[in-house]
């Protein structure tokens, strides 16, 4: 009798576990896979198959094959093309355009809408589905959720897993007057995958919660060769991308975006939000050739404690609105459209990340709230550059030197500097082979004629003899060339050219990169060397150079050149 109850006891152990797993893997209250047992679309019954038109009242007509709107294959395929479709208060219907228990597949054709109505009980869900949800088509698709005064709104609500495969899937939960939850595309015990196509996920203005994309007992979002970009409205709590889960992860792969932004919260405002209170474990993970853009990313784990979450992978990502995030870029991170840091946010670019404005786009912040110990890329706008610091490099972009400009403009700079291109035009004296130059910048292409140059050796009190030399950014020196008219010093490179703001110091000669007068010393007029005198004012532009010397008796008036052998 003992045995007999153990054996029984087991039993029911083992059965419990098997329900356990299953409710796990299915969802609470969740039916099983199959085609549809019950399809409204509108307030029309279609699980029988067919083809229909709509009006702009989105009410059904039948029809053919020749001219249609909507047409179900009674297999759990439905194809909308151009379609307009409303909600229909049916009771347990929550107010859903399309109503399907079981799986269900929509491909899309044209461009068609469905709007969801507040259904008696005072929710709406434009579309729902008590199975999984499947995307096809190249076509687009618009869902939205009634504005509610009683109840929660939803674009799309799936008791399952939402997978697209193309085409263009826009979710809207409604606005809400009062505190009740908006939700752009809301999943429960299944997965969100996209595979291709679009996928945009907003929720409404509510004083509840707001959500782009939420998920309830499931595990993760993948995002392949398709674009996602999702949104939390303004509310007491306010969420981009919400997944509770014991495993919540988010993946992007090959050519796959994401997008993640809360709106304005009250009490919380977050872009990604990972909840996993079974145990330390949560993930986002940015693969090569993928881009995430964010405001924040949180985990919270089973101690309820909320920490940033650092996304990994070999792609790009930008998280700018959240201070103490330890890899806020990863990767090359390209601007796409014009961006504002938050007042209370500090962004930090890591040792080995890039975050690149472009040319037509701006980020907007003070100069505090942008730590550059990796490199910024600024060939758009960004207007305290000057003031930013760190242990990185700014790049600049393009940049043409002058003589009337020196480098006066870059030399307020904290960080180090380097350019995609820099160039510097030298104008030829006609009377000289010689002249002198300090360039902040090493030329890999020198146009115009050929250059030698050459450093001081030693100054005697009437002879400078001179030895070729290499030529290294901010170093003075002594160049010839048998060209007349002008040369062009230019250097070009993705990666940046890098560029000094001071001259390097030297033994015998003093580089400028703005205009001097020295008081003492000798300078290059018409290919001869004269020492400056008491009363002469001597002006030296920027680029070029002057030999030190002392203001005495002992100079000789014009001083010889012999360059000396290698």
């Amino acid at each position: 009798m003992k045995t007999r109850n153990k054996l029984y006891d087991k039993s029911r152990l083992r059965l419990l576990c098997l329900l356990t797993a299953l409710l796990g893997l299915f969802g609470a209250g969740q039916t099983w896979a199959g085609n549809p047992t019950t399809l409204t679309v509108g307030d029309t019954d279609v699980l029988n198959g067919g083809y229909w038109t709509t009006n702009a009242d989105g009410t059904l007509t039948e029809a053919s094959a020749d001219n249609y709107n909507v047409y179900y294959d009674g297999s759990g395929t439905l194809t909308l093309k151009d379609a307009t479709i409303n909600g229909t208060d049916i009771i347990g219907h929550v107010g859903a355009g399309i109503y399907a228990e079981g799986d269900l597949t929509i491909v899309l054709e044209g461009s068609s809408t469905v709007t969801g109505v507040q259904d008696p009980n005072g929710d709406s869900q434009s579309i729902r589905v008590s199975g999984n949800l499947t995307i096809q088509g190249g076509g687009s698709l618009t869902a939205q959720g009634a504005e509610t005064s009683s109840g929660s709104s939803y674009g799309i609500f799936v008791m399952g897993s939402f997978t697209q495969q193309g085409g263009s899937v826009t979710a809207i939960g409604g606005n809400i007057n009062g505190n009740y939850t908006s939700t752009g595309l809301y999943v429960y015990g299944g997965t969100v995958t996209a595979q291709d196509g679009t996928l945009t996920a907003t929720g409404g203005d509510t004083s509840g919660s707001s959500y782009g994309i939420s998920m309830s007992s499931s595990s993760s979002v993948t995002v392949g060769s398709a674009t996602v970009t999702v949104t939390g409205g303004t509310g007491n709590y306010s969420y981009g991308l919400y997944i509770d889960s014991s495993s919540p992860s988010v993946t992007l792969s090959g050519s796959g975006s994401l997008t993640a932004r809360s709106g304005s919260g009250t009490d919380t405002a977050v872009g990604i939000y990972l909840v996993n209170i079974w145990s330390s474990t949560g993930s986002v993970t940015v693969g090569n050739g993928s881009t995430l853009l964010t405001n924040s990313v949180i985990f919270r784990d089973s101690s309820f404690n909320e920490n940033p979450l650092a996304p990994t992978g070999d792609g790009s990502w930008l998280i700018y609105g959240q201070s103490g995030q330890t890899s806020a870029v990863g990767g090359t991170y390209t601007l796409t459209d014009d961006l504002t840091i938050p007042s209370d946010a500090k962004v930090t670019i890591p040792e080995g990340s890039t975050l690149t404005i472009p040319e037509d786009k701006t980020l907007t912040a003070d100069a505090n709230q942008l730590v550059v110990n990796g490199e910024l890329v600024l060939e758009g706008t960004f207007d305290n550059a000057k003031e930013l610091e760190g242990s990185g490099n700014l790049v600049l972009g393009e940049i043409t030197l002058t003589d009337d400009e020196g480098m006066d403009e870059y030399k307020d700079y904290q960080l180090k500097l380097k350019s995609k291109k820099v160039t510097y035009v030298r104008a030829l004296s006609d009377n000289s082979q010689y002249g002198t130059i300090c360039l902040p910048f090493v030329p890999t292409s020198v146009a115009g004629g050929q250059v030698t140059y050459y450093q001081v050796l030693e100054l005697e009190s009437d002879v400078i003899t001179l030895v070729e030399t290499d030529f290294e950014a901010g170093k003075p020196l002594f160049y010839r060339t048998p060209g007349t008219g002008s040369i062009t010093f230019s250097a070009e490179s993705a990666a940046g050219v890098e560029l000094v703001t001071t001259p390097a110091t030297d033994n015998f000669m003093v580089g400028t990169m703005s205009e001097i007068i020295p008081t003492a010393g000798y300078f290059l007029k018409n290919g001869n060397i004269y020492p400056i005198t008491d009363g002469d004012k001597v002006k030296v532009k920027p680029f070029r150079a002057y030999v030190k010397g002392q203001n005495d008796a002992s100079q000789a008036s014009v001083m010889s050149v012999n360059v000396a052998r290698p």
